[in-house]
């Protein structure tokens, strides 16, 4: 099965501020945040709130920045027209750049966020596929094909 499709910029950061509000880190932020501010509103001080809500809004914008200045960049690798050629054995992946081929084994799973197929590495990165890219007829193969080799994150 073989598709050709290009990542938009809006796909890219809406993608990358997902991943970032999906880290351990947001987690640990947002419970500490959650916490510091139960307990300055129960029992106080109110500076207390400063104390949490500063580091958890600084984490958030850092994400939002990061993500809007790497989709500013027009040469990455993400944004060139890129073939897709899934078989049994993994997928290979070409652009302008160059040619790699990925092994199911490197996948940990895959999932649809931001109208994309998301499939996850096990070395942490992803490969986003526009859902577009994949012509209406072979929806039910591909997905079929995805969930035969890794498992769906819901």
């Amino acid at each position: 099965m073989t598709f050709e499709a290009t990542l938009s910029r809006e796909q890219f950061i809406r993608l990358s501020i997902l991943r970032h509000i999906q880290r351990r880190t947001f987690y640990f932020w947002a419970i500490v945040c959650a916490i510091l501010t139960a307990y300055a509103l129960v029992i106080g001080p109110y500076l207390l709130l400063y104390a949490a809500w500063v580091p958890f809004v600084l984490y958030l914008l850092a994400g939002v920045f990061i993500a809007v200045q790497n989709g500013l960049q027009k040469d990455q690798p993400y944004f060139l027209p890129t073939r897709y050629e899934f078989d049994k054995s993994g997928v290979s992946l070409s652009t302008l750049q160059g040619q790699s081929q990925l092994t199911w084994e490197h996948f940990a799973d895959w999932k649809k966020i931001a109208r994309c197929y998301v499939l996850s590495l096990t070395a942490g990165p992803i490969l986003a596929i526009p859902q577009k890219a994949v012509p209406a007829a072979q929806v039910g193969k591909f997905e079929a094909l995805l969930d035969k080799h890794l498992k769906k994150q819901t």
